[in-house]
């Protein structure tokens, strides 16, 4: 952590050794450079060699100058190479191994966004399924749920005879189950038109 001095109010996150690549490509001269995260910045700390000293280089990226869009911190991962989007530019490391790409990632996320990695998981499910029910007019929780119960009816009936008859009475319940919430909706917008006409 040579010539990088810590805040009062800063702590190390993460720290390790990756190879920085300018515009995104591996560069020839695969020079090591250290990278710290803390709770206020992304540091990268270089050594480079001079006459008769090594002399250390330091840049350091406030966590705050990360981009996020629609809630999404553009901190990216491909292996062992993440990609980080600032509001003035961009950098691209690769880490030796892809854990430690993997571990800095969770780390930088959850510092950024606030969340940990499986709360992230289900607010994007959630936002997933929001976006469905409104786009497809339906309720995919409750199709689920007809679903898990069509499988179990299923499962259960495989030795009976009748199983043809009943699974298909099943897969009627699921579609009822969409086509009727669809129909009420669409009964209820009419009977809504009609109300204000009136």
């Amino acid at each position: 952590m040579e010539n990088y001095i810590l805040q009062e109010n800063e702590t190390i996150l993460f720290r390790g050794t990756v190879v920085l690549m300018p515009n995104g490509k591996e560069p020839k001269n695969q020079a090591e450079h250290d990278v710290l995260l803390t709770n206020l910045n992304i540091v990268f700390i270089s050594k480079i060699k001079k006459l008769f000293k090594t002399v250390s280089q330091v840049a350091s990226y406030s966590v705050n100058d990360v981009k996020i869009y629609d809630e999404t911190v553009q901190i990216i991962r491909r292996k062992t190479i993440v990609d980080i989007y600032l509001k003035q530019g961009e950098i691209f490391a690769k880490f030796k191994k892809e854990k430690y790409a993997k571990e800095f990632c969770d780390k930088a996320l959850k510092l950024i966004s606030g969340y940990s990695k499986f709360v992230r998981s289900v607010k994007k499910t959630q936002k997933v399924i929001n976006e469905t029910n409104e786009a497809l007019d339906i309720d995919v929780v409750e199709i689920a749920k007809t679903a898990a119960v069509f499988t179990c009816e299923a499962t259960t009936n495989v030795a009976d005879l009748s199983v043809a008859g009943k699974t298909t009475k099943i897969a009627g319940k699921i579609a009822d189950t969409i086509l009727g919430k669809k129909q009420k909706k669409e009964a209820k917008m009419i009977t809504d038109e009609k109300g204000t006409v009136d």
